[in-house]
Formats: structure tokens, C-alpha cells, sequence
């Protein structure tokens, strides 16, 4: 098998040929910004099938194809890419531990598990390391295209054959990981939409007012609000959390 570095350049040659602008018929207007797709995959035929079937599709970018961990993270920090399309086993590393170092550094970036089977363990591994789905090799090029284009959107993807309760929660903890808040942060905004002010949640969780102020100031800001009450929309928008069935003590 050639090195991942020069298999990166060899597909990177074709696919730059098939996405060059000054090789396209053009009508002057300015084309829709594509969807840039790193490929991860150590199988090299089913990451040069990856490559040829994806580079055909319009409004999609493959900007590499690397066999290993260590290249995909060079290859995200160099390139930026907007959806990493990740194998779950490679040489060097298990998918859901690259997927969690690539979301620590580039939380911008959307990653997909690709494997040839799963069970509900591994899909909830994946969504604490903050992936936004799983695709299975089994399903069609359309399927992962329409997983791609989806994961790049910011929604979050569970198989079918995860139950109900496992995926809606699965769901949260991808939209959390989206907007970058901790667990604490979470439960912080919960209570809030609970009617609890912040001596009230100090006392709930047992931390000082201080505490609770800096977490307060930290949702407020992740979620790009104003004030606590648009941060608590956003959150409930977003399905971070769940509408309060009663109120919490103020």
C-alpha cells in the first residue's frame, strides 16, 4: 500500500481537475460555496470509490483522502474541511477518539462515523465525542450524500435501528456538542428554564453564587444571546433541552 501522504495527492490530482471552476461551463453567477469532504479510509478501492462517486456530485469538495489518524488531523488542520467522513478503525486510532480530537480543535468541523456495522454503544461513543451521525458501508451513494449534506446543515444523524428514547437523547448531546456546552452548562440553562434563579441554582448544585454567574455568562455567550432568556430559547430551539414539566424553586 503506498504511503497515506502521496495516495492524498494522487486522488487530490483528479479531484481538483473535476472541481476546477475554469473547467466548468459557467454562467457568471457565483457558484453556491460547496460542501468541502475529507475522507478518512484505510481501505484504499473503497476510498478511491468514495472519492470518484462523491467528486460527481454538485455543491460537494472532496479535499483529501487519507488512510490514517495522524494524516486526518494534519489533513483538517491544513484544509478546513466542513464534513470528515471517518472510519471507525484505521491503523492508528479508533474513529470516535479521532473524531473527538478533531472536534476539540476544529469545533466548526462535522464528523461522520463510517463503518460496516454498529450496535447502540458505539453510537453513543460517537455522539459524546461529539459526531454528528454514523453511515453505515452498506448504504447507497445517495444515502451518504444526503448524510453529508445534512451533517454540514448541523443536524444530527441516527440510525434507524436505534431506539427511540437512545436516539432522541443521542440528538441532544450532538446539537450540545454543536453549540459547545459543557455538561454543567446544560444543566445550568435546564434550571433555568425551570424558573430557578441563581441562588437557587447554586443551591441545587451545591456551588457558589459565583460559580453559577460564570456558567450563566458562558451559555449566554455560546448560544449567542443577550440575556438568559434567549439563551434558554435558542437552547430549547436547538433541542438541548427539554421544556421544564414544573418550576424549580427560585
Amino acid at each position: 500500500m503506498q504511503e497515506a501522504g502521496s495516495c492524498t495527492r494522487i486522488w487530490l490530482t483528479a479531484i481538483s481537475r473535476a472541481h476546477d471552476p475554469d473547467m466548468q461551463p459557467g454562467n457568471g453567477a457565483a457558484p453556491e460555496k460547496p460542501v468541502r469532504v475529507l475522507i478518512v479510509e484505510d481501505h484504499r478501492m473503497f476510498a478511491e470509490a468514495l472519492v470518484r462517486a462523491l467528486a460527481r456530485v454538485p455543491g460537494l469538495s472532496v479535499v483529501g483522502a487519507v488512510t490514517s489518524a495522524t494524516e486526518a488531523r494534519r489533513m483538517v488542520q491544513r484544509s478546513r474541511p466542513d464534513v470528515v467522513l471517518l472510519d471507525q478503525v484505521l491503523p492508528d486510532g479508533i474513529g470516535t477518539e479521532v473524531a473527538a480530537a478533531i472536534r476539540a480543535g476544529h469545533p466548526g468541523t462535522r464528523v461522520v462515523i463510517v463503518t460496516g456495522s454498529h450496535d447502540n454503544a458505539h453510537v453513543r461513543e460517537a455522539a459524546a465525542a461529539g459526531c454528528s451521525g454514523f453511515v453505515l458501508k452498506t448504504q447507497s451513494v445517495d444515502e451518504l450524500v444526503g448524510v453529508v449534506r445534512r451533517a454540514a446543515s448541523g443536524e444530527a444523524l441516527v440510525p434507524r435501528s436505534v431506539p427511540r428514547e437512545l436516539a432522541a437523547r443521542i440528538k441532544r448531546t450532538v446539537r450540545q456538542n454543536r453549540l459547545g456546552l459543557t455538561a454543567r452548562e446544560v444543566e445550568v440553562l435546564q434550571l433555568i428554564a425551570g424558573g430557578a434563579s441563581n441562588p437557587g441554582i447554586a443551591a441545587h448544585l451545591n456551588v457558589s453564587l459565583h460559580t453559577v454567574r460564570n456558567h450563566v455568562q458562558n451559555v449566554i455567550r455560546k448560544c449567542d444571546a443577550h440575556s438568559k432568556l434567549e439563551a434558554v430559547s435558542t437552547a430549547l430551539r436547538e433541542g438541548v433541552i427539554r421544556t421544564p414539566i414544573r418550576s424549580m424553586p427560585a
